[in-house]
């Protein structure tokens, strides 16, 4: 009799605990598929994710896991086809090289070529450099100073063209920048201006201020470039034409070397074509 009695409690205690089982692996399901992918994000598994569709903490708690796996496997994929590309532009130059200096053992008027190398080479591992760097040294610019200096340095360049130079930045406009990386971000700009310049035009380099920005602005009056490229001309080695000498194309570095200069200051880097010509325009807070 009493077994008997104590029979419905056993199934209520077993009931409980089932349940609690259950509750417990559901609740704690979250948690060991979020060890799981981290784990193997851990082991090098760029793409684990959990992919949960819950709404509480735990699914939140998820799919912050997710965006940052997205965001570490974007890194690394682009840092692997930076080091390709960095490869490659590197290999062409100390190949030439290698063939000039071997040249040059049995004429040695191929010194001069072998110097022209070895100077290419050393341009573009000062490019590589530049954009690799991170830290900003401040000081307040005055910008019709620095654009003049930018301007003056380009002339040969643009005599050769030949093309035209044009200055407008009134005195008085003056920015918190690092002197160095400014320059370079506006002369890379207008070397590129420069370069694909149609011959006997303008290349018209501006400052104005706008509200509470700068505004720096390289017009030309070339070809432009497809609509579809002028978010990627700011990418490292991007080519509009990826078949174009690199003697007179150059490495692909220096509209990315000028928008990191840029965004190092908290700035932004714009392309837009104006048909004819393109303008890129930096961006930067007073």
């Amino acid at each position: 009799m009493r077994s008997y009695l104590m029979l419905p409690h056993l199934w209520v205690v077993g009931s409980v605990l089932v349940l609690s089982y259950a509750l417990a692996r559901h609740l704690t399901r979250p948690l060991v598929e979020l060890r799981a992918a981290t784990d193997r994000l851990g082991a090098g598994d760029l793409a684990a994710r959990v992919v949960s569709t819950r709404q509480a903490e735990m699914g939140e708690l998820a799919r912050s896991f997710d965006q940052m796996g997205d965001r570490v496997q974007r890194a690394v994929t682009a840092q692997k086809q930076l080091l390709q590309d960095v490869s490659h532009e590197l290999r062409s130059p100390l190949s030439r090289l290698g063939v000039a200096v071997e040249m040059a053992r049995t004429d040695p008027a191929q010194l001069d070529r072998v110097a022209r190398e070895a100077g290419r080479l050393n341009t573009l591992v000062s490019e590589l450099l530049a954009l690799s760097r991170d830290q900003v040294r401040t000081a307040l610019v005055e910008l019709s100073e620095l654009l003049a200096g930018v301007v003056d340095d380009n002339q040969i360049e643009a005599g050769a063209r030949p093309c035209r130079l044009l200055l407008d930045a009134p005195a008085g406009l003056r920015v918190r920048a690092d002197p160095e990386l400014l320059r370079r971000a506006v002369e890379n700009v207008l070397r590129n201006g420069i370069r694909y310049a149609a011959p006997d035009t303008e290349v018209r380099l501006t400052a104005r201020r706008a509200g509470v920005r700068m505004e720096i602005t390289v017009q030309d009056a070339g070809p432009g470039v497809p609509d579809n490229a002028l978010g990627q001309i700011f990418a490292p080695f991007y080519r509009v034409e990826p078949d174009r000498d690199r003697s007179t194309g150059g490495a692909g570095l220096g509209l990315p070397i000028a928008r990191r200069a840029v965004e190092l200051h908290g700035g932004v880097i714009s392309a837009a074509n104006t048909r004819p010509g393109l303008r890129v325009t930096i961006s930067l807070p007073v």
